[in-house]
């Protein structure tokens, strides 16, 4: 009987579809966060397709085939889509988060951890900090209508079923991996920077003065001037996160020429 359902190449090809939103809510920053519930996420998957349905169906003719193997490869393949997409915004999430953890490293708040309400893992303050941050401008510059409709363009560029795993996708995911260490270190370098002048000046006051407690009096003197820093650079950083930000959306549209079919 399901095969039967399944069948019917209508049906097949909304499947299609389905799979490749629900692809974007599995690890898609906002639309995979734990605050949303599954539910939910299948939900606004199913309504986008069917959104999407009655366009595609007079754009493509699917054919469903009856090997399980191969039904199971296209509908892994879709779903590949969604992540492939979601995880190139992940790795900008994670730079933002890892910047914050060496801001936090030579802050001295590396050893107090707050839970993550958005992936429900421990972060540092300022790493969750910055993440609340770049969260809030993703939501203010409408980066997740973007994503949807980066993701409904898509289907023009791979026609549902017929995706290319070609080598520069991965050498593209290579790259971006190796740049978001880059980033991360770019846009956390001008308070560890200063951070670390300041060490140095305790340091010489320690030799000049060895009566004094460096790590009470350097503790208090470090975190106040990070978060100070912080405060003064708010404006450049938010301006500078929504620029990767829409950097970031406007490169999808090339991550999945890697993926059309030859």
């Amino acid at each position: 009987m399901g095969a039967e359902i399944l069948g019917n190449n209508s049906v097949y090809l909304f499947v299609l579809i389905m799979v490749r939103y629900i692809g974007m809510m599995l690890i898609t920053p906002i639309f995979s966060s734990q605050v949303i519930i599954n539910r939910v996420k299948i939900i606004l998957a199913v309504a986008l397709a069917v959104l999407t349905y009655p366009i595609l169906q007079q754009m493509y003719q699917i054919e469903f085939n009856l090997n399980p193997i191969l039904l199971l490869i296209n509908i892994m393949s879709e779903i590949s889509i969604g992540l492939f997409m979601g995880f190139a915004v992940f790795l900008v999430f994670s730079a933002v988060q890892m910047a914050g953890q060496f801001i936090d490293m030579q802050m001295g708040f590396r050893i107090a951890n707050v839970v993550d309400p958005f992936t429900g893992a421990n972060s540092p303050v300022i790493g969750q900090f910055k993440n609340i941050l770049i969260t809030l401008i993703f939501l203010s510059v409408n980066g997740h209508l973007f994503l949807i409709r980066q993701l409904f363009s898509s289907f023009e560029i791979i026609p549902p079923g017929q995706i290319n795993f070609s080598e520069q996708i991965w050498q593209y995911f290579f790259r971006r991996s190796t740049d978001m260490f880059a980033l991360a270190v770019k846009m956390a370098l001008p308070i560890v920077g200063a951070v670390f002048v300041i060490d140095i000046i305790l340091a010489f006051l320690a030799r000049a003065v060895p009566q004094m407690n460096l790590f009470i009096v350097g503790l208090p003197v470090k975190i106040m001037a990070g978060l100070l820093l912080l405060f003064l650079l708010l404006g450049v950083l938010t301006h500078f996160y929504s620029q990767i930000i829409m950097d970031i959306i406007y490169e999808i549209g090339d991550l999945f020429k890697l993926l059309a079919p030859e």
